[in-house]
């Protein structure tokens, strides 16, 4: 007689990993590297749920230029007694793939618009990050994925957003879900 398996894998809807940037990070330096040492204007580092091994970040923004670049960088603790471990970092934009019902809030949303390019410029942790980058007018979302392992709060940091405009510096932001 066959017994049948189901595997649960816990799945948790879009949270905010970064909050709209109102201007570009300041760079974490080996000096701050702990826990409670981190920048101001850094945004907060986000406890991972309980449960998840694997996250999957995208970024929604409301750009004056949707080609105009932006870099982020990606970093995580352990604990909170803990310092940081960058993970990686590299460069995006937004694409043609309009947000129509923001994923966090349900509020019906105009002028946002996904990421649909993201490139790893370099990463350093034991785990590989991969993108799935979809290319401009590709009508796809592009992320970042991660296999956290063991990880439980994660920073993003993200600058040179602005690319030269006064109105879309505050219209970026990244959401993550996990698995």
């Amino acid at each position: 007689m066959a017994t049948k398996m189901a595997l649960m894998t816990k799945q948790i809807p879009w949270i905010k990993l970064r909050e709209q940037v109102v201007t570009d990070d300041a760079t974490l330096s080996v000096t701050t590297r702990n826990f409670a040492n981190r920048n101001v204007g850094t945004g907060n580092a986000v406890k991972i749920p309980e449960g998840i091994n694997s996250v999957s970040i995208t970024f929604i923004g409301k750009p004056a230029n949707q080609t105009a670049v932006f870099t982020w960088t990606l970093y995580g603790y352990r604990d909170t007694n803990g310092m940081a471990q960058k993970l990686a970092y590299g460069t995006g934009n937004l694409g043609d793939v309009a947000v129509t019902i923001h994923p966090i809030t349900g509020a019906v949303a105009t002028d946002l618009f996904y990421a649909d390019f993201l490139a790893i410029t370099a990463q350093y942790y034991m785990k590989t990050m991969a993108e799935k980058d979809v290319g401009a007018a590709s009508g796809e979302v592009a992320n970042l994925n991660l296999d956290i392992g063991g990880l439980k709060y994660l920073l993003l940091e993200l600058t040179t957003c602005d690319a030269g405009t006064t109105d879309e510096t505050d219209q970026l932001e990244a959401i993550y879900t996990g698995f």
